[in-house]
């Protein structure tokens, strides 16, 4: 028999007098719904359009209050406050029921599920990432209760593609905090803590308990770059440290699932990557645990509350889903469904959610990795009305390894493009660079993409051209110093506007025909041992004069001739040998 009780109903300050019928569903992580049946005199007058007054209903608050008649059966009443998100007006000549008004209302976690958003939040708690999200709203409407029990830094969090809703959701599934509406507020954290106690054949009617044996032989790994280490934990080594149904449950599911399943965990990396991995793998084994144990009951207490405990003969169960259901005639009932109480743990966290992204692309807003790695600092175009970027990014690269590698680092400014590993919002990385409008590569262009170019930011280049017949290849400083192959003429050119120095241990140089050296102004050839010059012939052509400085001076020829236009003078500060192997002649 269902409970005779009280009904009251607001409508924006409205009071509902009489209803047909009322069903109020509420679940964890879930918006709740109440639906009111009403004859459509109750709210309207006789009118020829539908809705003339009801419209005025939506988007109004909307509080429900059932208590049981019976003061003395101690029973708890029935809270609820949620917001009128449609109206349904029914002509029903023929039918049944005649004309009715159906009022459909939904929690006030509604108003925060408004569409796609985008944020991000570096080094920042859960408490201020999910205060953020909920600034904005009606609190008015939407009352929040944060108390998480991760109280630890977030190095980097992201809203992508998700209402502050299910950002909130998401949360709360990747850490395992409760996150639900109680019929008053939101919760994220701490669950209710009031406890209930139901009585068989009083105010429990009906129960039954399911005992479902989950897999939880996990292994979970992940790959941290900073310290170039896999980190791995399994479940275990893991004490949830529960007895009675859930115990004898657990072991069960051990021996049924007893091969050991390896998952990857797509955290992002940051020093304490290996502590949220350990602390995740631990909130994910009692959370399949909880589920093991599930009671449902059919109960007339309209205390029984989503998120608090009900105690029944042999356990205590928290509430995760129940509808209330009520008549014009006051006959109130609920059914409801609760999981073990034994600990605590919520039964929806999922470590490995994610918000998920394709490639984007972004700005460059630092490049001046502390750590030496190569990294950059990028800015989403939807993160620059916030004032947000990413944290420390790698950078996609042909090839890459300790002291060597391609380094090429993006400069502050310039426009990349982002891929994401796994798809993970929260795990970024570059591919490469990208030209726009105010950004082209003009100096290269050609009809048939004849020039390949690196060119620095100073204006360091190397150009590959491939004109057909005008092929060559330069490297260029800022200042005109180059290199020059003319693969057309078969030419190597080297210009250096001051100096150029060649080192070397030995040196040969080839010309298969003629060598011309230029000098603007003097030479100087310094040699440390022997000198050598073979050659057919020698011409020397001295404008001045020649000055030969040596301790011994020696020349050997077949026939030496000496010539000159004037005088031909030699002295000497000892005597002067003249020998002949014939006769010595003088000339006049």
């Amino acid at each position: 028999m269902a409970l005779q009780s009280k009904t009251t109903l607001f409508i924006g300050g409205f009071q509902v007098p009489v209803f047909k019928r009322i069903m109020l569903h509420q679940q964890i992580d879930s918006h709740h719904m109440l639906e009111v049946v009403c004859r459509m005199d109750v709210l309207e007058t006789l009118s020829d359009s539908l809705g003339e007054q009801s419209k005025n209903f939506l988007g109004e608050t909307i509080t429900l209050q059932i208590t049981s008649l019976d003061t003395f059966s101690g029973y708890k009443e029935l809270e609820f406050k949620g917001v009128v998100t449609q109206i349904k007006n029914v002509k029903g000549f023929n039918h049944t029921t005649g004309d009715e008004i159906i009022i459909k209302a939904q929690s006030p976690t509604y108003l925060a599920d408004d569409g796609a958003h985008y944020a991000s939040y570096i080094d920042t708690t859960l408490s201020e990432i999910v205060n953020s999200s909920i600034q904005g709203y009606d609190q008015s409407k939407l009352e929040v209760a944060i108390q998480p029990k991760n109280d630890a830094t977030l190095h980097y969090s992201v809203q992508h593609d998700e209402s502050s809703y299910d950002y909130i959701s998401r949360l709360a599934s990747q850490y395992g905090e409760w996150f639900y509406y109680d019929g008053k507020k939101l919760i994220f954290g701490k669950p209710g803590t009031e406890e209930l106690s139901l009585t068989y054949s009083f105010d429990l009617k009906e129960y039954h308990l399911e005992l479902m044996p989950q897999s939880h032989n996990y292994k979970y790994f992940t790959n941290d770059y900073l310290s170039d280490q896999t980190h791995e934990k399994t479940t275990q080594g893991i004490t949830s440290g529960v007895n009675g149904y859930s115990g004898f449950v657990s072991n069960k599911a051990n021996t049924i699932f007893s091969k050991e399943t390896k998952i990857w965990n797509p955290i992002y990396n940051d020093p304490k990557s290996k502590q949220r991995m350990d602390s995740g793998v631990e909130a994910q084994k009692k959370a399949i645990e909880i589920k093991q144990v599930k009671l449902v009951g059919v109960s007339d207490n309209p205390g029984v509350s989503i998120g608090n405990i009900v105690k029944v003969e042999g356990g205590s169960y928290r509430v995760t889903n129940i509808t209330h259901t009520n008549n014009e005639n006051g006959d109130y009932q609920n059914r409801f469904e609760a999981i073990t109480a034994e600990f605590d743990a919520y039964p929806n966290t999922n470590i490995n959610t994610y918000p998920k992204s394709q490639s984007q692309s972004a700005v460059v807003k630092d490049n001046n990795d502390p750590d030496g790695l190569g990294r950059i600092k990028v800015e989403f175009p939807w993160q620059k009305p916030l004032g947000e970027m990413t944290p420390w990014i790698r950078i996609v690269t042909p090839h890459a390894g300790g002291d060597k590698g391609f380094h090429f680092i993006p400069e502050v400014g310039e426009e990349v493009l982002i891929g994401f590993e796994g798809g993970n919002a929260e795990r970024p990385y570059m591919m490469g660079s990208l030209y726009h409008g105010s950004a082209k590569p003009d100096s290269w262009k050609t009809a048939a993409n004849d020039v390949k170019a690196i060119r620095t930011r100073s204006g360091h280049t190397f150009e590959f051209n491939d004109t057909q017949g005008g092929e060559f290849i330069t490297i260029t400083d800022k200042n005109g110093n180059i290199i020059r192959i003319d693969t057309a003429k078969n030419d190597i050119m080297i210009s250096a506007l001051e100096n150029m120095t060649l080192n070397a241990k030995n040196m040969q140089i080839n010309v298969e025909e003629n060598m011309d050296v230029s000098v603007g102004k003097n030479k100087t050839e310094t040699i440390g041992e022997d000198s050598l010059i073979s050659a057919n012939n020698e011409d020397k052509q001295v404008n001045e004069e020649i000055k030969v400085l040596s301790s011994k001076y020696k020349q050997e020829a077949q026939e030496i001739s000496t010539d000159a236009s004037g005088e031909i003078k030699t002295n000497a500060g000892g005597k002067i040998t003249i020998a002949s192997a014939e006769t010595v002649e003088y000339g006049e």
